[in-house]
């Protein structure tokens, strides 16, 4: 008898303990408790940007990578590659703007997050190639990812527009 009193007792925290987790749940979802610092939007100032360099704007958490292509990049990129483990990038994420084959809305600017897919790392740059820090994924500057010893995604694109002049870059998180 003492056994199954225990056992009661014992059932009943369980219950108010699930109780309590799906009820913060509940309020997780219903109240935006993100931090004051992050933003709706965050704009980036990008100077002069030279062709075919990679620059890495950081703002808050935020790390982008921009690449202004040569038309010689972007001719390249275009043509088909057999080396690209999601040509079409069907398995990636990226807005509807950008869904083609440079990945782009602007063919002459490639805007991404600076973060690898296959382990989470910065991106860093060796030659023509962008290449996660901790791995040895590899990008094109379309940001697809080549064949490798791993399966990843191509790097994620975020919403994000140009000002007129090509100037300011604001990016949507």
């Amino acid at each position: 008898m003492a056994q199954r009193k225990h056992l009661e007792r014992l059932l009943r925290y369980c219950a108010a303990i699930f109780a309590l987790g799906v009820l913060y749940i509940l309020i997780d979802f219903a109240i935006d408790l993100r931090p004051a610092s992050l933003h709706s939007s965050y704009r980036f100032t990008l100077g002069d940007l030279p062709s075919d360099q990679v620059k890495i704007l950081r703002q808050d958490n935020l790390s982008i990578l921009v690449i202004r292509r040569s038309a010689e990049t972007i001719a390249q990129l275009e043509q088909p590659a057999v080396e690209l483990q999601d040509p079409a990038s069907l398995r990636s994420h990226q807005p509807g703007f950008a869904n083609n084959t440079l990945r782009s809305e602007h063919p002459e600017f490639f805007v991404s997050y600076a973060i690898g897919t296959d382990l989470g790392c910065p991106i860093t740059v060796v030659g023509n190639r962008l290449t996660e820090s901790c791995s040895n994924a590899l990008y094109d500057f379309a940001g697809r990812a080549l064949l490798g010893d791993n399966a990843f995604q191509n790097l994620a694109i975020p919403e994000y527009n140009f000002s007129d002049d090509f100037s300011i870059l604001t990016i949507i998180p």
